[in-house]
């Protein structure tokens, strides 16, 4: 791998990318008047397909001469995962040799973000002829207990094979059925209620739909359906704020029905000898 040089798209470059640009204006300009050119020869004879595909050979084959053609796909960030990087180079859908102009970081970048696969996801061209991918693997999140049997799931929502739940014992506990593609969304909100995070004990997945969760006491609290969460979490962490709610003796409270808010107390033993 070629050393990486920075280029106008990781930062100002001085007088020298200015240069770069100009100079790449001018080879893109030509390149264009060419590939009229192209087309208009294709046009006449044969199909609007082949002439596209004549224009992109065109394209690639100028971009080797003039020296702005990829030479270098690097994946930076997943260096302990060669089957995880080679997947990502994959989703680039970029091959050394291909042209740069057509290398979108954009373009590539959703591509990449789109296998679900990894996290935060950034891509630069590094001019004349690098593209560089960095990106991070999903750290653990969560332990998903189902069937009886922990397992360790990222924030990515998967799970994490060969990895030993008892290691991660200060991780958040969850449960129910569709958990794990679900947890990034309420552990994600709860970092927004730190109040609330901090009594956080566990949470079960109800219905593929909504969430109940634990806090310390033993309160249960019964959340609507996802699209409701944000703003029954509001009122949630507002009443602890202001009321100091979860530390009351309750053993339940119900958000689901918009703005109201239902409370079920604890059961208090009865005292000897009570009537």
């Amino acid at each position: 791998m070629r050393p990486v040089r920075p280029g106008n798209e990781t930062g100002p470059g001085g007088e020298q990318a200015g240069e770069e640009v100009r100079v790449t204006s001018v080879i893109l300009g030509l390149v264009m008047v060419i590939a009229l050119i192209v087309t208009a020869a294709a046009w006449m004879g044969g199909s609007l397909s082949q002439a596209e595909s004549r224009i992109a050979n065109f394209n690639d084959t100028m971009a080797r001469t003039l020296g702005v053609a990829v030479s270098d796909v690097a994946v930076i960030g997943l260096e302990h995962d060669a089957e995880l990087s080679g997947q990502i180079r994959a989703a680039a859908m970029i091959e050394p040799g291909e042209n740069m102009f057509r290398a979108d970081p954009r373009a590539i970048r959703e591509r990449i973000r789109a296998t679900g696969k990894v996290v935060n996801v950034r891509v630069h061209r590094l001019w004349p002829d690098q593209l560089v991918i960095m990106a991070d693997p999903a750290d653990p999140l969560a332990i998903w207990t189902h069937d009886g049997r922990p397992a360790v799931i990222d924030e990515l929502g998967r799970v994490m094979p060969g990895l030993e739940a008892d290691a991660f014992a200060g991780l958040p506990r969850l449960s129910g059925e569709s958990a794990p593609e679900a947890a990034p969304g309420l552990l994600a909100r709860l970092e927004k209620a730190l109040a609330l995070k901090a009594r956080f004990v566990k949470a079960e997945r109800i219905g593929s739909r909504r969430w109940r969760v634990y806090f310390e006491g033993d309160v249960q609290v019964d959340f609507p359906e996802d699209a409701a969460l944000d703003a029954a979490m509001d009122r949630l962490a507002a009443k602890q704020a202001a009321h100091d709610l979860l530390d009351r003796p309750l053993a339940a409270i119900d958000l689901r029905a918009g703005n109201q808010l239902v409370m079920r107390p604890r059961r208090q033993p009865e005292r000897e000898g009570a009537a």
